[in-house]
């Protein structure tokens, strides 16, 4: 009997020492991203999408503090040259939403131009999704490798927010978080600071609480609406700047012709902005580079991008005001 009791505490001595050794299971790795899968992010990191093929940077939606920046600091629009000097002007700005792959050709009529005062707007939790069957065009955003690559080297790239997200449906936190992480990985991108946006979705996920708290918990300054004016005034508040024009409308020649030829008592602000696919839709890459052409031989035009008009005009024009 003693034996076999010696014997079973020498087996299980064994046992306890070789799983010591060997250890438990295996700590969980960070969770695997599935297509249409929400998962709730808690620290800064980086996650590999694998439909997307790109590394998305995150920050935690529980950061609700406005991005803070070192001093020297280079902010977006601060290189324009122009100097104001109570001379009436006439200035133009052009922007794109979404940075899909058709800004390539945009950007190549640009470049034949040499017009490179031009904004587009990205969200960069988007990296490499496809909206196609959403436009029924093609509608695929660069990657984030695409973005590293140089695409937009010598423009303005600018806030779309994180995920495009129609930002009245959000909570307070969640809004900060989508335009604080974008502003940041835009930052990493192109090594400048930017504080303009577009609001994602339009006019018709934009209201007074929501510019409030952009304006209270963010740096964003200027906020860019999808309402065409058809007029040239300069803006009451910036983050509810209304463009005069978009880029498929019927009228965008003959309203750029009265910018054109009005008599310029006063700075005057023609604001054109679309989508890159649109030009699919509506087949108007002619339309679109005659219209870049005849912009940039109009003479007695200040061009200029959405951050360099901020730059320009932020001492003048309030982002915002109570109402």
């Amino acid at each position: 009997m003693i034996k076999k009791i010696l014997s079973a505490i020498i087996l299980l001595s064994v046992i306890f020492a070789f799983t010591a050794c060997v250890g438990g299971p295996a700590e969980t790795s960070a969770e695997t991203i599935a297509p249409e899968t929400t998962q709730k992010i808690t620290e800064t990191e980086e996650i590999t999408v694998t439909e997307t093929e790109t590394e998305i940077e995150t920050v935690t939606e529980t950061e609700t503090e406005p991005e803070t920046t070192a001093p020297g600091t280079e902010y977006a629009g601060m290189d324009s040259g122009i100097v104001r000097d109570g001379t009436p002007k006439k200035y133009f700005v052009l922007c794109f939403d979404d940075t899909t792959q058709q800004d390539l050709k945009i950007i190549e009529m640009c470049k034949k131009y040499d017009y490179y005062a031009v904004t587009f707007f990205t969200s960069t939790g988007l990296y490499g999704t496809d909206w196609s069957d959403f436009v029924k065009v093609p509608h695929i955003r660069f990657t984030k490798k695409e973005m590293q690559s140089g695409i937009y080297d010598g423009f303005d790239l600018a806030i779309h927010t994180y995920r495009h997200l129609a930002l009245d449906q959000q909570s307070e936190k969640t809004v900060i978080s989508e335009v604080n992480t974008d502003q940041k990985n835009i930052y990493k991108l192109t090594g400048k600071y930017p504080v303009v946006m577009a609001w994602p979705g339009g006019d018709p996920n934009v209201n007074r609480n929501l510019m409030k708290i952009v304006y209270e918990n963010t740096t964003v300054r200027l906020g860019r609406g999808t309402t065409s004016t058809h007029k040239f005034d300069l803006p009451k508040e910036l983050l509810w700047l209304q463009p005069t024009a978009e880029i498929s409308e019927a009228t965008l020649m003959s309203d750029f012709k009265r910018f054109a030829e009005a008599e310029c008592t006063e700075d005057m602000l023609f604001f054109c902005w679309g989508h890159g696919y649109e030009l699919d839709i509506y087949k108007s890459y002619d339309k679109l580079e005659n219209f870049i052409k005849t912009v940039t031989e109009t003479e007695g035009i200040e061009l200029v991008n959405v951050s360099q008009f901020y730059q320009l005009f932020k001492d003048e024009i309030p982002a915002y005001t109570e109402q």
